[in-house]
């Protein structure tokens, strides 16, 4: 399914909603038949549009969902669902040289304990569409903000803007394949995740 179908950019939807209620206006003003078969042919678009959108999962989309699932099995210290959205292998990228990580390194990682330790909740939002990059016809990178914090401690919060590439893998799944952590309110300067040490 093309992406502009599956996951229609917001101007769409706003030129639909303006058509719908402009069509209507004018059914409810004339009352004329074949104004009638123009409001329902445009509330009849409209709803196509929305109902495909709903079916069909866009590779954007997609991404988005992995990284709620990530941060989820994150704030629930659960390294197996975390590391069911990755690839064999990551390469991240903070302050220092980009390093390698494969599937199993993350999952047995010792920032598991640090979550742990200080009760850490993570969250993820603002994911947007300006954000959005096709590296290649089989890869997605999104751009959104996250933040670690620490419950209890007077919640002393970490935040970082991220950038998360995601490919498709051999099962036709998209899976996390890199990863840039940045400052939030530079989004240029790079930003290492605390305890993220390379293998």
């Amino acid at each position: 399914m093309p992406t502009f179908i599956a996951d229609p950019p917001q101007t769409i939807y706003l030129a639909l909603v303006a058509a719908v209620m402009a069509s209507g206006l004018v059914w409810l003003n004339r009352r004329e038949r074949r104004t009638l078969h123009v409001f329902l042919g445009v509330l009849a678009v409209t709803a196509l549009v929305v109902l495909l959108d709903r079916l069909f999962e866009s590779p954007r989309e997609e991404a988005v969902r992995r990284v709620h699932a990530m941060m989820a099995a994150a704030d629930r210290r659960d390294p197996e669902a975390f590391a069911s959205q990755l690839a064999e292998s990551v390469k991240y990228r903070g302050e220092q040289a980009e390093v390698t990580f494969n599937r199993d390194q993350l999952r047995r990682h010792s920032f598991w304990s640090l979550l742990h330790q200080f009760n850490v909740h993570v969250a993820a939002w603002d994911f947007s569409r300006d954000d959005v990059r096709w590296p290649d016809s089989n890869s997605v990178q999104i751009g959104f903000l996250a933040k670690g914090e620490l419950r209890g401690e007077g919640g002393k919060q970490f935040p970082f803007y991220f950038r998360a590439t995601f490919t498709r893998q051999s099962d036709g799944e998209l899976k996390l394949t890199r990863l840039e952590s940045f400052d939030p309110m530079s989004r240029e300067k790079r930003l290492s995740i605390p305890g993220l040490s390379p293998p």
